[in-house]
């Protein structure tokens, strides 16, 4: 009987040795797949990043299409001065300074810009006034970077450049032209 056991054992291990594996690997498959993360992925890679290039080229259209509308400065609307600020007391009618902890203004990106961000998912690392996992768009800018410069970065990072954020993966696929339109955007904020 001890026999029959001692030859038993070993081949019962290694049976469930690779069943217990293949549980293990099933197991891992499904919970990183649930149909959560499955949509998550779809909507930044998949279908998802399809119809936000479609949306965008569809803005796009329309600003090329609808007539910008002339401001003339006379028609530019004066600005009060708080109730009490000391130039609404004396009479000036100039706009008071802005206080010095507003934020800056954000401006709105452009639809052609939006539609090559999400086609080359820039936007998954890369917002244009927030840092997310590498920096935001705006303190890219402050750099003065040129076009040229901004290229060859995206093209080749230079993590040295960007201490404290996780180096970036070479992006050797985006095309330069519309990296350059990329970069027009960056370096008006």
């Amino acid at each position: 009987m001890t026999e029959i056991l001692k030859k038993l054992k070993p081949m019962t291990l290694k049976n469930t040795t690779s069943l217990a594996l293949i549980a293990l690997a099933a197991s891992v498959w499904i919970g990183c797949s649930s149909q959560e993360d499955k949509d998550k992925y779809d909507h930044y890679y998949g279908s998802g990043s399809k119809s936000r290039e479609e949306t965008a080229l569809i803005e796009i259209q329309n600003e090329r299409r609808a007539p910008k509308p002339e401001v003339k400065p006379a028609d530019a609307p004066t600005v009060a001065a708080p109730a009490g600020d000391s130039a609404a007391k004396t009479g000036d009618t100039t706009a008071a300074a802005a206080p010095a902890d507003a934020k800056p203004k954000r401006k709105p990106v452009p639809a052609e810009v939006s539609a090559l961000l999400n086609k080359h998912a820039c936007l998954a690392c890369h917002q244009p006034y927030d840092k997310v996992i590498g920096p935001a768009y705006a303190d890219v800018a402050k750099k003065k970077y040129t076009s040229d410069q901004i290229v060859e970065l995206v093209h080749s990072p230079k993590p040295e450049h960007w201490p404290g954020f996780p180096p970036m993966a070479p992006m050797a696929h985006v095309p330069k032209a519309d990296i350059v339109v990329i970069a027009g955007w960056i370096n008006s904020l």
